[in-house]
């Protein structure tokens, strides 16, 4: 079970070497030095550095952004400009080339906190405070900020020990950290989420809601109450483990003492049960000094003896799924050989769920031998879902809530894992079976099922323009283009991939195409603009249907969005015409058109460019002239076949006539000889 992002991508953006000279200007306002990290604010996911505001504004500092996740774009756009007494503020942000990865990436400017963090690191351990010291510099400061979100919309989803800062020297004034840097919840360790939550992989946690900042607030509070990481220094699946077995206030708290307030307020951070969780209301009647009725979290039901799997015995049904997901090469052995319902309906008295369990083993279309196929693969994941509902979809190596689908494609994606484990979670209709196996239905599952459906559907065409990659782009739109060929842009909107291209042109090779699956599949997701059409003709095995089928969806990209002049591109487009020009019957038209084609590249206008190499009129033209050349061609040819048909004919007549004229002739000499002998004889 992963601690958080923060191990992979720490390094995406490295410091500038060598010396404090260079910086990179941020909106004509702040100059950002590469040469003066600041590691102290470093998030995980991101790097700090020194900042000069020429305006001479707040006290200011920037994080270059890693440019391999999809930053969260909407919240920042939120948060700038907005005033924060307990959040750490976004003042602006941009995208500018970063001179040590040759590259554009995010860089935000947030605002400096002079005082450091509260906590360096998850394993640090502080003196405790007492409690008057600490609702007075913790809780109330957090609660503040909690509630600031909240008025705003703002999920936090990093709400941790390590994220909090003193923005004042004499460290009086606390505040929660940035949250825009990564995904939701992304750099989160697993102590500070959720059991649902720490059970999906950092990417495929989702935005979540409110419930699940409180949770982590919880954590934090303790984490600060007690001076060091809870749980007893369990991390990652352990953890996850404990808290189900125990539940999360008892597995957290261990054997920390407190007073009878605070272990309320804990109780009610920390219990399970979202609904039965603490809002911000709740704190604030607690801090105000009512007291509520203690929570009492319902217990994991236990079965009378435990199932061991895999050296290890588990008690409760939320337990096994989570030991059936850790190892899911073996797991179907016990559920294919009904160990699985035998326990459940036995030992845990669960007669529905072992009938259902008992379904799905049934219902599968393939041998028990065959336990490292797809479709035990389909069976276990099923089965983890009937086990535990309340858990996010897992399939294989992939464990993602259904909103963070988007987040957990493109972290696959970007960083090289396992892409098709998701594609077979989709085409396998796993999603449907995790809205099934929800207790309640929520609205919002509408959305998400017409969503997955659209998905797949893409999913099973494999032509550019859809497959993983149109998947990808739909399902992120905070995800910049990956094409290898803008590799130094960071291209989020259609209308900057072509002055994109435009500049790449420099240095491609000619002869290689300026669009690839990415390219074509972003326009298709990005471009409000139906080019179903262009990338049907661009798909074609034809070379000039294809050729021309780029030129057209380029040109209408530069016709819809400009800019006027693309030079680079026009050229790099100009040198792959041949194939349409080829595609003209007429000798006279090609030469035309050779001729043509450099004066309109170095017009830079690709609609121009397109609209000469596919005149309606001239193509008619064509064709017409086209036809008209085949049919006199048949027409003549037919004429020689005909000449040559008729000499046979005549001599075969000749012949004919030749030999009934012998055959005349020969009657009138017989005849007249039989008259000269008759007419001797009677003389």
């Amino acid at each position: 079970m992963a601690e958080g992002g923060a191990a992979q991508a720490v390094n995406q953006v490295p410091p500038a070497s060598g010396g404090g000279e260079g910086s990179v200007d941020v909106r004509d306002r702040f100059a950002v030095h590469l040469g003066r990290p600041l590691p102290e604010l470093n998030s995980p996911s991101a790097m700090a550095y020194a900042v000069d505001d020429r305006r001479g504004g707040r006290p200011a500092f920037a994080l270059a952004l890693s440019p391999d996740l999809p930053a969260r774009l909407d919240v920042i756009q939120a948060m700038k400009g907005q005033q924060f007494s307990a959040i750490l503020s976004v003042i602006d942000y941009d995208f500018v080339f970063w001179p040590p990865l040759q590259r554009q990436v995010v860089v935000v400017i947030l605002e400096r906190p002079l005082g450091g963090r509260l906590f360096s690191s998850m394993d640090e351990v502080s003196a405790t405070l007492s409690d008057n010291d600490y609702q007075k510099t913790v809780l109330k400061p957090l609660l503040q900020g909690l509630e600031e979100l909240k008025n705003r919309a703002i999920v936090h989803r990093a709400i941790r020990p390590t994220n909090l800062f003193f923005m004042d020297k004499e460290r009086t004034r606390l505040v929660i950290g940035e949250c825009v840097s990564t995904p939701p919840a992304f750099d989160q360790p697993a102590v500070c989420e959720t059991i649902e939550s720490a059970m999906a992989l950092p990417e495929g946690r989702g935005t979540g809601g409110y419930a699940d900042d409180m949770y982590a607030f919880g954590v934090t509070l303790l984490h600060v109450l007690i001076g060091r990481r809870p749980g007893s220094g369990t991390k990652g699946h352990d953890i996850v483990r404990a808290k189900i077995v125990m539940g999360s206030f008892a597995a957290l708290t261990g054997d920390a003492r407190f007073s009878l307030a605070m272990i309320e307020v804990l109780r009610g951070l920390l219990i399970d049960d979202p609904d039965m969780r603490w809002d911000i209301e709740a704190i604030k009647l607690w801090v105000a000094g009512r007291r509520l009725s203690p929570l009492l979290p319902k217990p994991e039901k236990r079965a009378q003896r435990a199932l061991r799997f895999c050296g290890a015995e588990v008690v409760s049904r939320r337990e096994l799924a989570l030991l059936l997901v850790a190892n899911w090469e073996q797991a179907a052995g016990p559920i294919m050989d009904g160990q699985v319902e035998v326990w459940l309906r036995r030992a845990l008295d669960e007669k529905v769920l072992a009938e259902a369990v008992a379904e799905q083993v049934r219902g599968a279309t393939f041998p028990i031998t065959s336990a490292s196929g797809t479709a035990t693969d389909t069976v276990v994941a099923r089965v983890c879902m009937l086990l535990d509902p309340h858990g996010p979809i897992r399939y294989k190596s992939t464990r993602f809530f259904l909103n963070a689908l988007g987040p957990t494609l493109a972290v696959a994606t970007t960083r090289q894992k396992d892409v098709r484990a998701i594609a077979e979670c989709i085409t396998r209709e796993i999603p449907e079976a995790w809205f099934e196996a929800q207790a309640s239905f929520d609205p919002s599952f509408i959305q998400s099922i017409s969503q997955v459906k659209t998905i797949r559907m893409y999913l099973r065409q494999s032509q550019p323009g859809f497959g993983i990659e149109r998947c990808l782009y739909e399902l992120n739109k905070n995800l910049p283009c990956l094409s290898p060929l803008l590799q130094a842009n960071y291209v989020l909107d259609a209308e900057d991939l072509l002055p994109a291209l435009d500049m790449a042109a420099k240095r491609m090779d000619g002869k290689s195409w300026p669009a690839d699956r990415h390219i074509i599949a972003f326009v298709a997701a990005r471009f409000n603009f139906d080019v179903e059409k262009q990338i049907n003709a661009l798909n074609s095995p034809q070379a000039d249907t294809s050729a021309l089928g780029l030129l057209s969806l380029l040109a209408v990209l530069q016709w819809r969005l400009g800019p006027e002049t693309l030079f680079g591109l026009s050229g790099w487009v100009g040198g792959l015409v041949a194939p349409i020009i080829n595609s003209y019957h007429n000798r006279d038209a090609r030469r035309r058109l050779e001729r043509e084609v450099p004066k309109l590249v170095r017009k830079g206008s690709l609609p121009e460019l397109y609209n000469a190499l596919d005149d309606v009129e001239e193509r008619q033209k064509d064709l017409d002239g086209f036809a008209w050349a085949k049919a006199e061609y048949a027409g003549a040819d037919q004429e020689i076949l005909d000449l040559e048909s008729d000499t046979t004919v005549r001599e075969a007549q000749a012949e004919r006539i030749g030999q009934q004229t012998a055959a005349v002739i020969s009657v009138m000499i017989g005849l007249m000889t039989i008259c000269v002998l008759l007419a001797m004889q009677l003389w």
